[in-house]
């Protein structure tokens, strides 16, 4: 029992794989499939025509040939007639071997005339008028000549009968060329039809083959295409199927490894940016408490240049923990396990408590901040809402010069809030605009500025953004804000859409 399915696997294996070939072995295939409906429908007019063309021509030859011979019948018959009366009148035996002679050709004509396929109508003719011309002949032959009779009046009377009936003749092959033409016009029809019939269901046929292998050839094409999509947006967390032709699933095979590879160094990546934001937590966080001591003159009083490092010293540190938080919250934002945690809140709070935290770096900018903030109840992530506006609000001081405005507003727009930050720095070029949101993609800043980025700012306002459902728009300068111009769109009951 195991040896028999050993072999039907086996069996199995050999069929799929002699089906299974390159690319340019399932493009020909499907050619040539799609072909044969169309191959078809040639052949068939082919021999659609070759028949029509031999029905035509029998046809034309049978009409012609009985009309013309019916005329030749009919003169045959006059020169016979016109012989015999003068064999009769002079009795020459010259004018009787002239009836012989042309009494031959009429029968040769009659013979000539019976062929198969003749009308029956004709042929019922033709013999009736043989035999007539044989019995006048033998009247005129047996009865009269050999007998040394002198022909009469009576005697040759016969073949104004025999003329009378090449006349009908001619005007019966008349009628059947008329009906043979109107038969062959006929079929000349239904032959048309039938290959119009057949050439639209080939066609139809073809089409519907060719949608049918584009489908099944592009398949496998499409699946990766879709792959390297999600290897294009650091999505390493799916199997790249392998499945079509055979350099299609070698192509595959190599994604799947260069899937591999880039999730491994993605996974070490994000390692080493949690190591080394944990790594350096532990010193700024003494730092911190070590400037928060001195500026608190625990240790005992500081004259105006001690104040003024510390300040320096507060921003600095101030700087550095904001570049650590960027780093740890971008490798919470790109992990797969970060989700929102919805909570109620009043958005006017929020904007009011950064401005807070931020007061220390728009004093050192001299920079005043322009706030219009009603109170908004909304549904979202406070922290990760929390994060993005603070992001935007350090670009703001950062990119701005000093003795500049910030402008920070909010709205209600039907079911979405929106969120306006605005500034009065150079603004954002047009060559960079759709790069602003990539990963470590750092715009150039002052030289005097006191932040200094990392570059994963708008990266991770973009992944949060993403999550709640809403948009971040680059709105155009104007007059009483020239620089950049960002409108956050949120909806006030949001949805996870991670």
């Amino acid at each position: 029992m195991k040896f028999k399915k050993s072999f039907a696997e086996k069996l199995s294996f050999r069929v799929n794989s002699s089906w299974i070939g390159s690319l340019y072995q399932w493009m020909l295939t499907s050619f040539v499939i799609v072909s044969l409906p169309l191959i078809f429908a040639i052949l068939y007019a082919f021999i659609a025509l070759d028949n029509y063309s031999k029905q035509a021509h029998r046809t034309v030859f049978q009409t012609v040939m009985v009309t013309e011979n019916s005329r030749l019948l009919l003169e045959r018959l006059i020169s016979m007639e016109r012989s015999i009366r003068q064999f009769q009148i002079l009795n020459e035996a010259s004018f009787f071997e002239a009836y012989i002679q042309h009494r031959h050709k009429f029968l040769k004509l009659l013979s000539d005339s019976e062929f198969d396929g003749l009308n029956k109508m004709l042929a019922i003719k033709l013999k009736a008028l043989k035999e007539d011309e044989i019995r006048l002949f033998h009247q005129i032959y047996t009865e009269g000549i050999n007998e040394n009779k002198v022909l009469s009046f009576i005697d040759l009377i016969g073949f104004e009968n025999l003329v009378g009936q090449a006349r009908d003749l001619i005007r019966e092959g008349s009628k059947q060329q008329s009906a043979e033409v109107s038969a062959l016009s006929k079929f000349e029809t239904e032959v048309k039809n039938r290959l119009i019939f057949i050439v639209l269901v080939s066609a139809c046929l073809a089409l519907l083959l060719s949608v049918f292998f584009v489908h099944f050839i592009t398949r496998p094409i499409k699946k990766i295409g879709s792959s390297i999509k999600h290897l294009a947006k650091d999505d390493f967390d799916f199997s790249v199927e392998e499945s079509g032709p055979r350099d299609l699933r070698e192509l595959g095979k190599n994604l799947e490894g260069l899937r591999k590879e880039l999730k491994y160094l993605e996974n070490e990546k994000q390692h080493f940016i949690r190591s080394v934001s944990h790594e350096l937590k532990t010193p700024l966080a003494t730092l911190k408490e070590g400037t928060d001591l001195l500026s608190e003159e625990v240790i005992g009083a500081l004259n105006g240049e001690q104040r003024e490092v510390l300040s320096l010293m507060k921003m600095g540190n101030f700087n550095i923990i904001n570049l650590v938080s960027n780093l740890l919250e971008y490798q919470r934002a790109v992990s797969i396990q970060s989700r929102l945690e919805y909570s109620q809140f009043d958005l006017s709070c929020l904007m009011s408590s950064l401005v807070e935290e931020y007061q220390l770096l728009f004093q050192s900018k001299n920079q005043a901040v322009v706030i219009n903030n009603p109170s908004i109840q909304m549904t979202a992530d406070y922290n990760k809402l929390k994060i993005i506006l603070s992001n935007f609000i350090s670009n703001a001081i950062k990119f701005s010069g000093k003795n500049t405005h910030i402008g920070f507003s909010a709205k209600v727009e039907g079911k979405k809030v929106q969120i306006l930050i605005e500034d009065q720095g150079p603004g954002i070029p047009e060559s960079i605009r759709s790069e602003i949101f990539e990963d470590f993609f750092q715009g150039k800043t002052n030289e005097d500025s006191v932040m200094k980025g990392t570059g994963l700012g708008l990266a991770i306002v973009g992944y949060y953004v993403v999550k709640h459902g809403g948009r971040t728009v680059l709105l155009s300068p104007n007059e009483e804000y020239c620089g950049a111009r960002f409108s956050l769109e949120l909806p006030l009951e949001a949805k996870n859409v991670s």
